[in-house]
């Protein structure tokens, strides 16, 4: 699995490669590539949030997006990782019953 991550942050990037390994452990298997975007930007009342933008090449089926904006770093990652992988386990699922049926 090849995996970029585009970051401001020297800290953060070592956070976020600690989640990644961390959450895609069981599934290095089925991606191919992964991109990964974290920008701190601020909403209308000036608040700092993090965006973590996820672009996961997998090497079955179509690319997955996901985008999740949080007031923390690892909650927005973390969530993005998530749901990244629960689409891994549907389209896993789904897979397998075209297969059986």
């Amino acid at each position: 699995m090849h995996v970029h991550i585009e970051t401001t942050d020297d800290v953060g990037r070592k956070r976020v490669m600690q989640l990644l390994h961390y959450s895609l452990n069981g599934h290095r298997e089925a991606i191919e590539s992964l991109q990964l975007n974290v920008a701190t930007i601020r909403n209308p009342l000036g608040t700092k949030l993090h965006r973590c933008r996820l672009r996961a090449t997998l090497r079955q089926g179509p690319p997955i997006e996901v985008e999740d904006v949080q007031s923390h770093l690892d909650l927005a990652v973390t969530r993005a990782l998530e749901r990244c992988v629960r689409t891994i386990q549907r389209r896993r699922g789904a897979c397998m019953q075209r297969h059986s049926a």
